[in-house]
């Protein structure tokens, strides 16, 4: 890999308010995740259970999950502004926002199920697994999925190509020195069996798509280290990316997005 230095990374904290700067932009620029990702996690829990999510972003997975029957959903998102922008895109009875970090806030529990869509990443992952698990009952879920939507080195020439234009730009905690830190599987299934977690499983779906130059565009501004960059060279790095979309790829690139996701139950 040769797009940064691997110690370079963005602290955890950054993304409490980075996302919510630009609501619209972050959803245009990401996509929903496997609808069979959801078959295999709520075949875990029982009928109408009681759900809580754990940074929303702008609700790909709320959405999905009040879908499929909760009695009710509790979201915690640090950024007002999107629990704004999920309560105008999703009006439910069945929601009850929280504004905070976790693990931080208050909350009622037990939980049935308890969730955490592309944001794990983001927490503690000692200190967020102790207060899922005071908050799931006996016997309740604990699920956490990612898409990762840059991976290099295997087939994926749109990732290689941009790889180098981000070389020393810090990284957030969701990328690896080699690959997505979703598909770490051997961390992640050691951190939730340290957890006391139990019946750990996990899967990684595929997927892949072909993305026009503006929503190549899309993607990397909802990415949080392009956020975070000064604006003179945020954009000389999207016109450089535009470019490359555009002369390279003839202005419609091939892109493989890959989802991990992991599961375990509380016993006691």
């Amino acid at each position: 890999m040769t797009q940064t230095a691997a110690d370079q990374r963005l602290e955890r904290t950054s993304g409490r308010a980075i996302f919510g700067e630009d609501a619209a932009g972050y959803h245009a620029g990401r996509i929903g995740y496997p609808e069979s990702l959801y078959d295999s996690i709520f075949a875990r829990v029982g009928a109408a259970p009681r759900v809580l999510e754990i940074g929303a972003g702008t609700g790909l997975a709320t959405e999905a999950i009040l879908a499929r029957g909760p009695a009710s959903l509790t979201v915690v998102e640090p950024a007002a502004e999107l629990i704004t922008f999920i309560e105008d895109r999703l009006k439910d009875p069945r929601l009850e926002f929280v504004t905070g970090a976790f693990p931080d806030v208050e909350l009622d529990g037990p939980f049935d199920l308890a969730v955490c869509a592309a944001a794990f990443h983001w927490l503690d992952p000692d200190a967020a697994l102790a207060r899922i698990k005071t908050l799931l009952r006996p016997g309740g879920v604990w699920a956490m999925w990612w898409n990762s939507y840059r991976n290099y080195g295997i087939g994926d020439p749109l990732s290689d190509a941009i790889a180098p234009l981000l070389e020393g730009i810090p990284l957030p905690p969701s990328e690896g020195a080699d690959a997505h830190y979703s598909l770490d599987t051997a961390l992640h299934l050691k951190t939730l069996a340290d957890a006391g977690l139990h019946a750990i499983e996990y899967e990684v779906y595929r997927r892949e798509r072909q993305l026009r130059t503006d929503e190549v565009i899309a993607l990397y501004l909802s990415y949080s280290f392009v956020r975070l960059l000064p604006a003179p060279r945020q954009s000389a790095l999207l016109g450089r990316i535009r470019d490359l979309v555009d002369k390279t790829f003839g202005g419609v690139a091939p892109n493989i997005v890959l989802t991990a996701s992991y599961s375990a139950t509380k016993t006691s």
